[in-house]
């Protein structure tokens, strides 16, 4: 999986402001249910949060329609419609320090931007100001050597972007805890208006080595479920495999699984989490399974669709499946993105981008089409009728044009003045990406990919994968010591 969790060690870069990816095979496609079960009752815990309110600055909520999980949306289409740029947004403000590194992008609502840190603690910032109005602690974060290897340090806490329910006013995260010299998976759900701790749900696996599985993709929330990905530690150490969680969001009722039928690995670690399209198909895509060349395919590098209930629908895998499990070619570097017509796109680590049928994803080697593009990592974006797609080696952004014939083509590619790049946010016409070495935002424009804005970033260093939320006029950015919001 080599899913580099944790930041990039680059130097930092000066900058000023810059004007203006064919698999044939032949494996039916299954019908039902590898690996899929429901466990028994949740166990709840009980746990004393420490809940810090603070009086805000302002008394006036922005309104809008929010970022309230990853992409803005569970499509993980990562574009919003917004009033065109047509200046270099500035810094409104910069957030307290906080009390650790944030790794998941950060959500906003209501008047809150809302981020958690490694250090087990959610915030609640004013979205006018930047202020600290409330604060919860979740527990004991679990120390960086615990985990048999990685790359996430002093501690691992939060480290995936939580989800919001806007009509209950919760917030749910998903952090490992120490309780009892033990680590623990905790789904936890805050209320945003109370700014207390509703309930706790334990996650862990009979079975599993908890501190080999790390809790990375995004969580989502559909028909009532909050959805949780698990894969393992940058370095692909120790005994762990790729699970989708599913919760109910009252915290009450049995948990329902499906456990990436490998041996070991498959992880389901993208930052983008799984993907839920509008017939309320949930599509988990994995790392490198352990099968190798002449063995059975066990569902590693593949896009897997799933009930609500965790049932397995089907599944696409690459025809040279077989080979990217030994290459560590994750096809699940990146999380499917729904494009609204009953379409998916994908591209991971194996450089082929795929587009495929949500209702018949095609087995192995059958996709409705594909293109040779590029190593990518992280996340994407989709708007209109293009993807804009992260090139994680070179630091290129790639636009990649989805024709209704199910054709794609390559469109402009956009190559970073400072050598990085981030997963792409699409908003007013722009494509904003992050340098995390730079600590730098770009704006590239949507239009014909050339740099429109170059911002230095005020956040500390980002982390590895950071990318921008934008809601109510705001474009927002986390790194290892603040939160900055800019319009």
């Amino acid at each position: 999986m080599h899913q580099r969790a944790g930041r990039q060690a680059v130097a930092v870069v000066a900058v000023v402001a810059l004007g203006a990816l064919a698999a044939c095979g032949s494996s039916a496609e299954p019908n039902a249910g590898h690996g899929a079960r429901t466990t028994s009752p949740a166990r709840t815990t009980t746990v004393a949060p420490t809940t810090t309110t603070v009086a805000p600055t302002t008394t006036t909520a922005p309104s809008g329609t929010g970022w309230t999980t990853y992409g803005g949306g569970v499509d993980r289409r990562s574009s919003v419609s917004a009033p065109a740029f047509v200046r270099a947004p500035s810094a409104v403000w910069t957030s307290p320090s906080l009390d650790g590194a944030v790794y998941g992008q950060p959500l906003v609502y209501g008047g809150t931007v809302l981020v958690a840190t490694e250090n087990d603690t959610v915030y609640g910032l004013d979205e006018t100001s930047g202020a600290i109005t409330w604060s919860v602690h979740l527990g004991t974060p679990m120390p960086a050597g615990d985990a048999p290897c990685g790359d996430i340090a002093p501690t691992i806490g939060v480290t995936s972007t939580m989800v919001l329910d806007p009509a209950s006013g919760t917030v749910f995260a998903s952090a490992a805890v120490v309780a009892g010299g033990a680590v623990r998976h905790d789904l936890v759900a805050v209320s945003t208006r109370t700014h207390q701790v509703l309930w706790t749900l334990d996650l862990d696996q009979p079975g599993w080595s908890a501190p080999a599985q790390l809790q990375r993709a995004a969580l989502a929330l559909s028909a009532g479920r909050i959805l949780v990905g698990f894969g393992g530690n940058y370095g692909d150490c120790g005994a762990y495999n790729g699970w989708v969680v599913s919760a109910p969001e009252s915290g009450t009722g049995p948990l329902a699984v499906y456990r990436v039928p490998t041996a070991r690995e498959g992880a389901v670690w993208a930052p983008g989490g799984v993907t839920v399209d509008s017939t309320g198909t949930i599509f988990a895509a994995t790392g490198n399974g352990s099968a190798g060349p002449g063995q059975a395919f066990d569902h590693g590098n593949a896009v897997i669709a799933l009930t609500p209930a965790m049932g397995e629908l089907g599944f696409f895998a690459p025809a040279d499946w077989a080979q990217d499990n030994a290459s560590d070619a994750d096809l699940g570097s990146t999380a499917p993105i729904a494009l609204g017509d009953g379409r998916l796109f994908i591209v991971g680590k194996q450089a082929t981008a795929f587009l495929l049928s949500a209702a018949a994803l095609g087995g192995i080697g059958h996709p409705l089409a594909s293109l040779g593009l590029c190593n990518s990592r992280g996340a994407n974006a989709f708007d209109g009728s293009s993807a804009f797609v992260v090139c994680t080696d070179d630091g290129t952004l790639v636009q990649v044009v989805i024709g209704t014939g199910n054709t794609m083509a390559r469109g402009w590619t956009w190559h970073s003045p400072t050598g990085g790049a981030g997963s792409p946010t699409v908003a007013g016409g722009v494509v904003w990406s992050v340098d995390p070495g730079a600590s730098v935002l770009y704006g590239v424009d949507e239009g014909n990919g050339t740099t429109r804005y170059a911002i230095p970033l005020r956040t500390g260093t980002p982390t590895h994968f950071a990318a921008a939320a934008y809601a109510d006029g705001l474009l927002v950015v986390a790194g290892t010591q603040a939160v900055e919001a800019l319009r």
